[in-house]
């Protein structure tokens, strides 16, 4: 099937391999959107989701659940910027209005869904930065939810490991996979 989409005109398939050594299907984004709806909805404080920022589906499924629950969606890191300022140049996340960090202040906090960049444990990426209370606009307080939209990649388990201790010192709650 492959060559007959080459003959069609396609040059290229970029696609995901995370998961190329599990066997059987993985979950659709609209399975996760239905799951990260149920648990966000019941959350009282602050929500910061961490993810892939390249994964544009997955941050347009997060979008999507923050606008049905009223939150406004706060982006931190550097990549996850860049990878938004992209996609609505190319005509993605149109439907959807991102904020700054310090945009955010004078809302109630549970009005508040973070994404952010440093997913897999990343020294300088916004959680990091964020769980050793280094960044200069987030400060998470006891009681809110870090979420993990990813899965840890083999070899980084000791970095992520490390940012979910952080977090739990500070009575944070942590929700994996």
């Amino acid at each position: 099937r492959i060559k007959e989409i080459g003959k069609e005109g396609v040059y290229a398939m970029v696609c995901d391999s995370t998961n190329v050594f599990s066997q059987g299907w993985s979950g659709s984004e609209g399975d996760l959107q239905k799951s990260l709806y149920k648990i966000i909805k019941d959350q009282k404080g602050r929500v910061l989701i961490t993810t892939f920022a390249s994964n544009i589906a997955r941050l347009e499924t997060i979008a999507s659940v923050a606008k049905k629950l009223g939150r406004h969606i706060v982006i931190a890191g550097f990549s996850l910027h860049r990878i938004v300022d992209i996609a609505h140049k190319c005509g993605y996340l149109m439907d959807y209005e991102f904020l700054e960090p310090r945009e955010a202040k004078g809302f109630n906090k549970d009005k508040i869904l973070i994404l952010c960049t440093g997913c897999q444990g990343e020294t300088n990426a916004a959680l990091t930065k964020i769980a050793t209370g280094i960044h200069p606009n987030i400060e998470l307080e006891e009681d809110d939810t870090v979420i993990f939209s990813s899965k840890i990649i083999p070899g980084n388990d000791k970095r992520i490991y490390s940012v979910f201790n952080k977090l739990i010192l500070k009575n944070i709650n942590i929700i994996t996979e």
